[in-house]
């Protein structure tokens, strides 16, 4: 067997089911031993590394599971950098598998070669380069068991010209247990809950699961301590629960869930740890002890943690419910989050009742489509003003139904995640902006051609709405750069294969969304806003931020 039909066969043994990519001179031999693999792994050819790796991204955050991709040498390695630096940022496991430089030409700066693993060594959990075809099987196990262990991007590059060379048939296992927290940590922690008067648990990715799920609500019931998520743990209770006060922190952030944060006297972040995104740059700090049970190696280096558990977020929390009998959260903590959230709920419903002269108001659009959404619903978002409709309407019932680069805030996510989980049979809809979007819309044509049903709704506004803001407000009223055309996107649809529909009115909304949810086929909803409508959002830790 050459190392090729090696690869192929671990991740065939591993329960690979696709892979994302893009062919090249350095990797095409892998794709003809991935074409003896067809009826077991798909893959799936995109139009640009980006995306591929997106989609392998959100393969990872949907399963748990890493995703796979497939890069040529030096400019593909280079387009797939921004997505990969948004899984290692997020935590997602995915393995990156890129060709190199031949081994009689590396390190001569040749054609398609710059030093690919310093490229990939800041935003991955490891790199390696393979230059001995015996190794290869090894080293792609090693990749697969740090991606799962750890939870992050794994770099591998293989170098050109030992492809087609023979390789071990040794059949190799994956290491992929997590560790796991010491009962000294459990116990401190269930003792700083119960000493707590204004707890608060901060629910992260590392716990967005359906056992993380059901032991988050378990505790919270039991305890009566409210849980506010990261943008990645959206889901990992269920936001109509009357104990979950949504999403915390910039890009999103609810006043109840931010003004818990900052008044709370003990902090308790499971399967996470607080960011600047968590605490809007720092500026917003609660006033208590902070626990943070996570995989992330380097958090501990940026906060003062009362305690800091490097560990299985979920077995801890297995550990934690038995501990905390007798503890209820105190009724006037409780009443107090009530009040900012009857403030907050008043301003989301005051954005859906405004009126736009010849335009839609997105507010009111996603209100309805949230009333649209089934169980199997994944909703995906990348970055931009456009995002904060969907924080704040789309609902997060279940586990993993909520997708957004969050920490590496890059435009470019939200439709090849989309098309991720509609590969993985759930319902994809991608929330982006106009600019977000043309960024990634050459692979509507891989939608299209592979026959996956993506939702695409695009805010458009024409503009960089962010940063036009700026300009208004903190630059005088000096807009430059920020406005732009856009073609017509329905019609654009059309020209690819796909369907379309333009809503430019609040009395179109209805008619727009049965027919996305009811379409069969790649669907791009146009929704046309005025670049001065305005989302949802906290005012007060923006502004110090």
């Amino acid at each position: 067997m050459d190392a090729a039909h090696s690869i192929a066969e671990c991740m065939k043994n591993f329960g690979v089911r696709r892979v994302y990519g893009i062919i090249g001179t350095s990797v095409v031999d892998f794709v003809d031993a991935l074409y003896d693999y067809r009826d077991d792994i798909c893959y799936i050819s995109c139009r640009h590394e980006q995306v591929a790796a997106s989609m392998a991204d959100a393969e990872g955050r949907l399963t748990g599971f890493p995703g796979v991709c497939l890069v040529h040498a030096a400019p593909g390695t280079l387009n797939a950098a921004i997505s990969v630096a948004n899984a290692y940022k997020d935590g997602s496991p995915m393995v990156v598998i890129a060709g190199g430089a031949k081994r009689e030409l590396y390190g001569k700066n040749t054609m398609l070669e710059v030093d690919q693993q310093a490229v990939m060594r800041p935003i991955t959990m490891a790199t390696f380069r393979v230059d001995d075809a015996m190794k290869v099987s090894a080293v792609i196990a090693e990749a697969f068991s740090i991606a799962m262990r750890e939870c992050g991007p794994v770099y591998v590059e293989v170098a050109e010209d030992i492809w087609l060379e023979e390789s071990s048939e040794e059949r190799v296992e994956l290491k992929a247990d997590k560790p796991k927290a010491g009962d000294d940590e459990v116990e401190r922690v269930a003792e700083m809950l119960k000493r707590a008067a204004k707890p608060l648990i901060i629910a992260g990715f590392g716990v967005n699961s359906e056992e993380g799920s059901k032991l988050l609500t378990e505790l919270a019931e039991k305890t009566g301590i409210p849980v506010a998520t990261t943008g990645n743990g959206r889901g990992a209770m269920d936001e109509l629960h009357e104990l979950c006060l949504g999403r915390v922190g910039f890009g999103g952030g609810s006043i109840h869930a931010d003004n818990a944060l900052l008044n709370s006297d003990f902090v308790l972040c499971l399967g996470c740890q607080l960011t600047d995104v968590t605490t809007y740059g720092y500026n917003w700090m609660p006033k208590g002890d902070v626990a943070a049970v996570t995989l992330d190696r380097e958090a501990g280096e940026k906060l003062d943690y009362a305690l800091i558990s490097y560990s299985d977020a979920v077995d801890f929390l297995r550990r934690l419910v038995e501990k905390v009998e007798g503890y209820k959260a105190p009724e006037e903590w409780l009443k107090e989050i009530e009040g900012w959230r009857k403030t907050w709920s008043a301003m989301v419903e005051n954005a859906a009742n405004t009126k736009y002269e010849g335009f839609a108001n997105p507010a009111l659009f996603f209100k309805k489509l949230n009333e649209r959404l089934e169980d199997d619903v994944v909703v995906a978002a990348g970055q931009g003003m456009h995002v904060l409709y969907a924080q704040t309407y789309l609902k997060a019932r279940r586990p993993r139904s909520y997708l957004a680069a969050t920490n590496h805030g890059a435009m470019g996510f939200g439709f090849p995640a989309a098309m991720a989980a509609a590969l993985l049979g759930k319902t994809g809809i991608a929330v982006v902006g106009d600019g977000e979007f043309m960024m990634t819309l050459q692979d509507l044509e891989t939608a299209v051609r592979e026959k996956i049903p993506v939702k695409i709704v695009v805010v458009n506004d024409s503009s960089y709405r962010v940063l036009y803001f700026r300009q208004r407000i903190q630059k005088g009223g000096r807009v430059y750069g920020t406005l732009h055309t856009n073609p017509d996107f329905a019609k654009l649809a059309e020209v690819f294969g796909a369907e379309g529909m333009v809503v430019s009115a609040d009395s179109e909304i209805d008619d727009a969304i049965k027919a996305m949810m009811e379409s069969e086929n790649p669907f791009i909803l146009d929704l046309r806003i005025s670049p001065d409508s305005f989302a949802p959002f906290n005012p007060e830790p923006s502004v110090r931020m």
